[in-house]
């Protein structure tokens, strides 16, 4: 491997067993080889070919490669043209959780190799990686919200299953519910196992029906709780900024002053003088 090449592995501690890999090729070919693991691969640069049950795959941006454990394969560029490539490795427990999440398939799984020529399942998982980074600071919830979306709408475009159900809302109650929730825990953190079980749906189901009723994710809806509610605290002008940021849930100061100037325009300081 030339020095202009790289990979680099990060360990995502909130699901444990998924590692996310991003490389840098030119020259590097993968022999041949096989997985334990569900890999979801992308590119953002280059191509990526791939020789799998007697066929090529030719990986382009734009598109998802999904590889079910135990499937032999081999990676390579052409012409010596660089190639980035990310990867998600996804141990088979996640994929089953995925899959109860949904409650739309079987839950032994049955998935082929695959490309995926959907932009949009291309942008999920970019987007995630990029939440998945240390350095965003992103909320759990946010992290969980855009995992289960990405792999749950992965699963259902790989099996070729149309979406039968009617995507309905939430009902007054269980919306008054969440909003009691969280205004009751809006200093700590909020999982979205919690908001989900609190509808009596999966996380996936919850997602699906928070969004139509809403149109915000959960955690943007969220978010803007706790910056309404700083806001009302803002009022009080013997009331300290970083007591205001931690009891409406923001644990560092930068990232609530860069939301807040992001949605009002002006630092909190600003906003209360």
């Amino acid at each position: 491997m030339s020095s202009t090449e790289s990979f680099h592995y990060q360990h995502i501690e909130e699901l444990p067993g998924l590692v996310i890999s991003a490389a840098t090729l030119t020259e590097f070919h993968f022999q041949p080889h096989y997985h334990l693991d569900y890999h979801i691969g992308l590119v953002t640069q280059g191509s990526q070919h791939q020789k799998v049950q007697h066929r090529t795959l030719d990986l382009v941006p734009g598109e998802v490669c999904l590889m079910p454990p135990g499937e032999v394969h081999d990676g390579f560029g052409r012409n010596r043209t660089t190639r980035h490539l990310k990867t998600f490795r996804v141990p088979a427990e996640l994929m089953q959780t995925a899959l109860f999440d949904s409650q739309e398939r079987e839950i032994n799984l049955q998935l082929a190799p695959s490309i995926l020529d959907q932009p949009t399942h291309n942008s999920a998982f970019l987007q995630l990686a990029q939440v998945l980074d240390p350095s965003q600071h992103a909320s759990q919830l946010h992290k969980d919200t855009l995992w289960t979306n990405a792999l749950s709408n992965l699963l259902f475009a790989a099996e070729k299953k149309p979406l039968t159900e009617e995507i309905v809302g939430l009902t007054k109650r269980q919306m008054q519910n969440i909003r009691n929730y969280c205004e009751a825990n809006l200093s700590s953190k909020i999982p979205l196992n919690n908001l989900a079980q609190l509808c009596g749906l999966t996380r996936f189901q919850f997602i699906r029906r928070f969004q139509k009723q809403t149109g915000l994710a959960p955690h943007a809806w969220l978010m803007r709780l706790r910056l309404e509610r700083a806001c009302a605290q803002l009022a009080n002008p013997n009331g300290a900024i970083t007591d205001i940021a931690n009891d409406v849930g923001f644990y560092d100061q930068s990232h609530f002053n860069r939301a807040f100037k992001q949605a009002f325009g002006v630092a909190p300081s600003s906003y209360r003088s």
